[in-house]
């Protein structure tokens, strides 16, 4: 409970590579009456570790309300879940994988405090509108101009960037300074922006849930604030770190940036033992990960191209755009 609301976390679920780091975190403060998980898995292992989490207390699988197959555009449909008159709901999305100390405290005094928005948002990194607030704010300096676009080539789909962005932060966790990224509240309206993470009255939820569309993203951050006449804002004064976009994702696995937030998580101790219980539920969730069975006889290897083919792709292949830099800005202090 927080100053009379109940308060429900959601996650449109969900990846159990990300999800082991997230749920300690949100089970793990004592403000959090429920965690809602939005059942949107086919994948065999990434369900039966989500079904095992609905042991643990305060957790609610919740089946999509239409009985829509599992996908990015049966999402919208899940807000009609949402929209309790007396709850404030908490969207948190599954690649989420670290929140700031006092997160939920911060947010929902925001949220409470500032009713004329109709969704409050976390300073979010990895998050391309983010990262232009931040550089326009001098929080950091790139050597490019970054845009407002959900989808700009730097913020939303350099790989280079979003690993700089993620060792930026890690090395403000480690040096206990990301207080240093806070820089208060900043409206946002008619500018579509990725909902890594979102908080809602429940209450403003309910009349719009069901215009909730395929394309929820652009509904829930331009469309219907833009219809009900409301802004939006960013709380910069709390911050969760969003992992990655499909474009990023190869190139950060193979930095281990995962590994490092997972060892970030294992040095709070007071989320250790539940960090080590949903780590448990998710080994034994790997065991239900599908084989790929090779078919008989084994598969043709492919031919090596030939001078003329790779010829052919050197001069196809664009020209690679020079190398985004990232460092403190002049007003991170």
């Amino acid at each position: 409970m927080f100053e009379g609301y109940r308060v429900v976390c959601v996650t449109p679920a969900g990846r159990r590579r990300y999800m082991e780091l997230l749920v300690p975190y949100v089970l793990g403060s004592e403000l959090v009456d429920r965690y809602d998980i939005w059942m949107n898995t086919g994948h065999p292992a990434d369900r039966k570790f989500l079904e095992s989490l609905a042991g643990l207390p305060r957790v609610r699988l919740v089946t999509h309300p239409a009985g829509a197959a599992p996908a990015p555009q049966s999402i919208g449909g899940f807000h009609s879940e949402a929209t309790d008159a007396d709850t404030i709901y908490i969207r948190l999305d599954d690649d989420v994988v670290w929140l700031e100390p006092g997160f939920f405290e911060t947010l929902l005094r925001f949220r409470v405090a500032h009713p004329q928005h109709f969704m409050v948002m976390p300073l979010i990194i990895n998050n391309a509108l983010c990262s232009f607030l931040q550089q326009a704010l001098g929080k950091i300096e790139v050597s490019r101009l970054l845009g407002t676009s959900c989808f700009d080539q730097i913020g939303w789909r350099d790989a280079s960037f979003a690993l700089q962005l993620h060792r930026f932060l890690l090395d403000l966790i480690r040096r206990g300074e990301t207080h240093k990224l806070h820089a208060g509240a900043h409206v946002s309206a008619l500018v579509r922006f990725s909902i890594n993470s979102l908080c809602w009255f429940g209450h403003d939820m309910a009349p719009v849930a069901a215009t909730v569309t395929t394309e929820e993203e652009l509904d829930l951050s331009v469309s219907i604030p833009v219809r009900l006449g409301r802004t939006n804002c960013f709380c910069t004064d709390t911050i969760a770190a969003h992992f990655a976009f499909y474009s990023q994702r190869a190139k950060l696995d193979r930095a281990g940036i995962l590994q490092q937030y997972a060892a970030v998580l294992a040095a709070r101790p007071e989320l250790a033992d539940l960090a080590r219980q949903v780590g448990t539920l998710r080994r034994a969730a790997d065991g239900y990960e599908p084989v790929l069975r090779q078919a008989q006889g084994g598969f043709a290897p492919k031919r090596p191209p030939t001078l003329v083919q790779r010829v052919l792709k050197a001069f196809a292949k664009p020209a690679r755009p020079p190398r985004v830099t990232l460092g403190p800005g002049p007003a991170l202090g």
